[in-house]
């Protein structure tokens, strides 16, 4: 039978050395589309969720303007859209229905005008009960956040809200314009639904990264996507990340034991997903030796699946011979220092945010390190300069943190030359 998923699994060693003690070994869980799943056959439901406070007066109201005509213009009639504008108050201009109404829901955005101040959770929460008209399983939903601003009190109903649309499977894509914003809210809005996550620094992006969004999603070909792991006895997962749209600690989350359960949301036929397994195995004698199976279940709502999967196991071998157990897999740890700049750069804002600027001194010099392994030296730059103003002002710029936060997290795809620039 053919398989509409193809996963490959694949080791950081094949094969392992004879220690007598327990050892850490990286699983690579590589999901593709198989040739039977068509790209583009699901029909989209877009909710855009749009800032219309005073900040956003001028060029980035005039950019985003255009970014919306773009989204209708892109969209196929059949295909659902919606927007919803906030401030401290929340308007639906434009309720969730049929995308072949382009000049009218154009006329209607084009007499937005800014005002007011920037509150998330009323906006999101109007957002998500349009897309809920238009959800279906045979339906890519997803809400596009866009803001340039701080949120008042309400960051806790924010992540609410993320929660719920993840578990109804509507991704959620935060984009942050500027600096004065809260990057950590926005990633963790779009980490928890499945969803992706921009920062824009100058508004002419802002098509880049609709235009983005766009094409994930009438690239869709499988949803309700998860990933079960069940370890052998004495294998023991310690950390599980998943590297797509964005790098993702998920730990926290999906680890109960020797079993890892986790969400991974919709799968783009074009970029698949991969996630990251770091485990411990206990002493072994030479010879093979199974960690354990993953599963892989989705749905192919174009084709009327639901409830498929696809199973693979985790194998190495012990070998007496150290010699023997001396070769690792270079594309599983090229993703494992990607993953590992990413933890360091993480732990060093956490240390900073608690004063501890030794310690996060020492965390963002190691980022900078394996950076500059990965080739990635503007991102090492960037890492110096936050070092040099820690020391100095005991503080890290806004912009400095937002560029590490999503050049870090980005490190496993190819970035657009404006978003972020």
């Amino acid at each position: 039978m053919k398989n509409e998923l193809n996963i490959r699994c694949i080791m950081s060693k094949d094969t392992l050395p004879v220690t007598g003690g327990e050892q850490a070994v990286y699983a690579l869980v590589d999901i593709k589309a198989g040739t039977s799943l068509g790209i583009g056959t699901m029909p989209s439901n877009i909710a855009l969720v749009l800032d219309r406070s005073g900040s956003m007066d001028g060029e980035k109201m005039d950019n985003l303007k255009e970014a919306v005509g773009y989204v209708v213009d892109r969209l196929g009639d059949e295909d659902l859209v919606s927007v919803t504008i906030f401030d401290d108050q929340v308007e639906t201009l434009v309720s969730s229905q049929p995308a072949k109404n382009r000049d009218e829901i154009k006329t209607k955005l084009s007499q937005v005008i800014t005002r007011g101040g920037t509150q998330i959770s009323d906006g999101l929460s109007a957002g998500l009960a349009e897309a809920k008209k238009g959800f279906g399983q045979d339906r890519v939903s997803r809400v596009l956040l866009l803001t340039d601003g701080q949120t008042w009190d309400d960051e806790d109903a924010c992540l609410r809200l993320a929660d719920e649309a993840g578990k109804q499977g509507v991704a959620i894509t935060s984009i942050g314009i500027g600096n004065e914003w809260n990057e950590k809210l926005l990633l963790q809005i779009a980490e928890r639904s499945h969803g992706n996550s921009h920062w824009i620094q100058n508004p002419i992006a802002i098509l880049d990264a609709f235009r983005q969004e766009v094409d994930g999603m009438q690239a869709i070909a499988a949803t309700n996507l998860t990933i079960t792991g069940r370890m052998s006895a004495g294998v023991r997962p310690v950390k599980v990340y998943t590297t797509s749209p964005m790098i993702a600690d998920v730990s926290s989350r999906t680890i109960n034991g020797g079993t890892i359960q986790a969400d991974l949301g919709s799968l783009d036929a074009k970029t698949g997903q991969k996630v990251l397994i770091e485990a411990r195995v206990p002493a072994q004698k030479a010879g093979p030796f199974r960690l354990g199976q993953v599963e892989i279940g989705y749905d192919v709502p174009s084709q009327g699946l639901t409830g498929q999967s696809v199973k693979a196991d985790l194998n190495v071998a012990f070998a007496a011979n150290a010699a023997d157990a001396a070769k690792v897999n270079a594309e599983v740890m090229n993703l494992v220092e990607k993953v590992t700049a990413f933890k360091f750069q993480t732990r060093a804002l956490t240390e900073a945010r608690t004063g501890n600027i030794a310690a996060a001194t020492r965390q963002f010099q190691a980022a900078a390190t394996v950076l500059l392994d990965l080739g990635e030296d503007e991102l090492a730059d960037a890492v110096e300069r936050e070092i040099a103003s820690l020391k100095k002002t005991g503080a890290f710029t806004a912009a400095g943190t937002k560029k590490l936060e999503y050049g870090t997290r980005k490190l496993t795809q190819v970035m657009t030359t404006s978003i972020g620039k």
